[in-house]
């Protein structure tokens, strides 16, 4: 006979990440400051969420967008930390700590678009495996 002894039948492979998501603001478009992580509910055993975020901008000939961290302030910048978008590049950041804990300082948004058209993408990433 032919049995499968698997020792992962426990475990939910689940995908690293969300399908990617492409975004485009015209002039005056923005996004409030949010933050990308899902509280799981107090009753899954292993709290899964979005850990980190992957912003890819696509091009750079507008005015505006800027990508902000309004809570990431230090003794030098008290308005929180600008990225200013450059085409072909990409913004990592986390939205969950070492200890599991969601990052309050992840919190981000994206400026008004001035002038011109913003396009952008975005990839949630989710941990891989959930048991």
């Amino acid at each position: 006979t032919n049995q499968n002894n698997d020792d992962n039948d426990d475990v939910t492979q689940m995908s690293l990440a969300e399908s990617i998501q492409i975004v485009k603001y015209e002039s005056g478009q923005q996004y409030a400051p949010h933050h990308d992580f899902i509280i799981p509910p107090t009753t899954s055993l292993y709290q899964p969420t979005r850990f980190a975020t992957l912003i890819f901008y696509l091009n750079d000939d507008y005015t505006g967008g800027q990508t902000t961290f309004p809570r990431s302030v230090n003794s030098k910048n008290h308005e929180g930390v600008g990225v200013q978008p450059v085409k072909n590049k990409a913004v990592l950041f986390y939205s969950v700590l070492e200890d599991g804990n969601m990052d309050d300082l992840s919190q981000h948004s994206g400026t008004p678009v001035l002038e011109g058209t913003k396009w952008m993408a975005n990839l949630w990433i989710w941990d891989p495996v959930i048991h």
